[in-house]
């Protein structure tokens, strides 16, 4: 196998966890969708995380395996790949707007789409910004990369994941800890002739990435307490709003307000205010009102601010799928 195809496979082999392929029959196992839902909810809600592993991958007669370490902070994605039969190393970084891809002959590499370098640089089509979600055992936005299809199994953890035409199967969890929801261990794929297995050695979930948890008797959060300074910088007031809830686990965030009869989504603003996740048009396009996280908005004060608004959109998504489970269990509740 040339050096040129080597790398190729192997950097291939980073990313490619998806094939559309048809999966045998798995056996029926009882699923809690309200359980499954929240589940996906605490991983979605993770930003700041990375992981190690190891990767295998083979194409019709070509192959290659290595070691793959990935860090994500946001958008941010940081992701080295080695290989210790040719001692070759590659790096990919870059976040929603630039890539550069290190350890490619002719050198390194940049470009605003990062598929679009990946494919002139290697041959493959993949979806990048997507799989910082797949990986996690979540489902990537449908507003960009289209539906989800989602199968969950044993334990309510997902065991098959397809959108945008790609398929992952995931073979085995990391249980759940202090907090840090379950995470996959095992990935297997395979695309035509391409097959593809990812074996994760170790998570990390950066500190501060997740709130800490308010004592049992704490009352839930609402704008009197959370609400910050009126005169801070937009970046001051997201920060002390994300400070008050409970960032690894929306869904109990959402159990407080519901109980104390707040039934409202939660809102983030850009050039209009939204409800993610929360039905069709995100709520706003229906009048509903919303719990508004000060110091969304459309200005944005520089990298950390953009950080802590891909936080605040990620809880404020989690927090309305919990809630609109809620919902449909509570009808009542609902038309009160």
């Amino acid at each position: 196998m040339s050096p040129g195809i080597a790398r190729a496979a192997a950097l291939a082999g980073i990313l490619l966890l998806g094939g559309c392929v048809s999966a045998p029959p798995r056996p029926a196992v009882p699923v809690d969708a309200v359980a499954a839902r929240e589940a996906d909810a605490r991983r979605a809600a993770l930003v700041d995380w990375s992981l190690e592993g190891r990767v295998a991958i083979s194409n019709a007669r070509q192959g290659g395996s290595g070691r793959l370490d990935w860090t994500q902070r946001g958008e941010r994605y940081d992701l080295t790949l080695s290989a210790p039969v040719t001692r070759q190393g590659w790096r990919l970084s870059g976040d929603a707007s630039s890539a550069r891809l290190d350890g490619v002959e002719g050198g390194p590499r940049e470009g605003a789409d990062v598929e679009a370098l990946l494919f002139g640089a290697t041959g493959w089509e993949i979806p990048v910004r997507a799989l910082v979600d797949w990986v996690r055992g979540v489902a990537a936005a449908e507003d960009v990369h289209g539906p989800a299809r989602m199968e969950h199994g044993a334990g309510n953890l997902p065991a098959r994941l397809e959108q945008a035409g790609w398929a992952i199967e995931y073979r085995d969890w990391f249980e759940a800890g202090p907090g840090q929801p379950a995470l996959p261990r095992r990935m297997e794929a395979s695309r035509d002739q391409a097959r593809v297995r990812l074996v994760v050695d170790g998570w990390t979930v950066v500190p501060g990435a997740v709130a800490t948890a308010p004592e049992p008797d704490s009352p839930p959060a609402t704008e009197a307490t959370v609400a910050p300074d009126p005169d801070a910088s937009p970046e001051a007031q997201l920060a002390a709003s994300l400070q008050a809830l409970r960032l690894d686990d929306p869904a109990a965030d959402m159990r407080a307000h519901a109980e104390s009869g707040d039934l409202r989504p939660v809102g983030v603003c850009g050039f209009a205010c939204l409800a993610p996740g929360y039905g069709t048009g995100g709520g706003a396009a229906h009048g509903v009102p919303m719990r508004i996280l000060d110091g969304t908005g459309d200005v944005v004060s520089g990298e950390a601010h953009l950080a802590l608004k891909h936080r605040a959109e990620a809880y404020a998504r989690a927090y309305n799928a919990a809630l609109g489970d809620w919902l449909r269990t509570h009808p009542h509740a609902a038309a009160d």
